[in-house]
Order: structure tokens, then sequence, then C-alpha cells
């Protein structure tokens, strides 16, 4: 206690407590504070934001471009599959033309089926679709009359092909 004067000092209890003011300065530093602290809290939050989605994004291109390398080497052994595949048949073709023999077929075809080779004198028809073959004579093709006649009888055929029932 200090009794640099005679005055009688009251205990604590019987003292008015005393309220305690703070300055304002010290709110606006705690707003500011605050503040900034939220600040610092949304800018890391976009980070990690930015981050996530980068990572992302970065997994979906490796995992495309796993499917893009994938497919491309199943094409190529699909690819090496058939070159293998055409070989062996133009093989088997070739193999399959050597062994016919076209004087064990005449031979046969005498002997067996009792077939002749034609005379000089007779004549051979052979029927052929129409579709398949086409002679022109150079009367046919030459003349404007001619490609102008061969021109309507194809427009004609189209027009009754097209209203033909199948």
């Amino acid at each position: 206690m200090d009794y640099g004067n005679l005055a009688y000092k009251l205990p604590r209890q019987y003292e008015k407590p005393r309220k305690r003011i703070r300055p304002q300065v010290n709110r606006a530093r705690i707003i500011r504070r605050n503040r900034e602290q939220m600040l610092i809290r949304s800018k890391n939050l976009r980070r990690i934001c930015a981050i996530v989605v980068v990572a992302l994004s970065a997994g979906f291109m490796i995992s495309q471009f796993v499917t893009v390398n994938e497919t491309g080497q199943e094409i190529a052994s699909l690819t090496k599959q058939l070159n293998e595949l055409e070989s062996a048949t133009s093989q088997m073709i070739f193999n399959m033309e050597q062994s016919v023999d076209l004087a064990e077929i005449e031979k046969e075809a005498t002997t067996r089926l009792g077939m002749q080779r034609p005379e000089k004198y007779q004549m051979i028809y052979v029927n052929v679709k129409q579709d398949d073959m086409t002679e022109k004579t150079a009367g046919e093709v030459e003349g404007l009359g001619n490609s102008v006649t061969s021109a309507l009888k194809k427009i004609g055929g189209n027009i009754v092909q097209f209203f033909s029932i199948k």
C-alpha cells in the first residue's frame, strides 16, 4: 500500500469497478487483421481449387492419352493379323491354282462324263448375262443417232427399273 497521502483508502471490494475503455484504434486493427486473414484464407482456397482442377485435368488428359495409345496398339496388332491372313489367303489361292491340272480335268471330262471337244464345224452357244459383259461394234459406237438412241434407252430402262415392283 502506498501511503503517500493521509487519505483513507477503501479496500478493493468497496471500490467502484472501473470500465476498461478500449481505444477505437484497437478495434480497427482487429477488424483489419480479420479481413486480412479472410483474404489469405480465400486466396489459399482459390489456390487449392486451382491445384485440384489442374490435377484432375492432367489425370483426364493422361487417361485419354493412354486410351489413344492402347487403341493404336490394337489397330497395329489387327493390321498385322490382317496382313498375315491376306498373305496366307493369297498363298492358298496360288496353291489351289497350281493344283488344278487342265489335262487332268479334260481327261476326267472325256472318260467319266463322256464329253468330247467340239468339231470345227460345230457352233457353241454360251449364255452370258447382259450385265456382265457388253460387246459393241464400231457401227454401234459411231454416230450421233446411235448415241442418242442408247441414251434414251438407258433413261427408259432406269425409269422402268425405278417403278418396277421387286
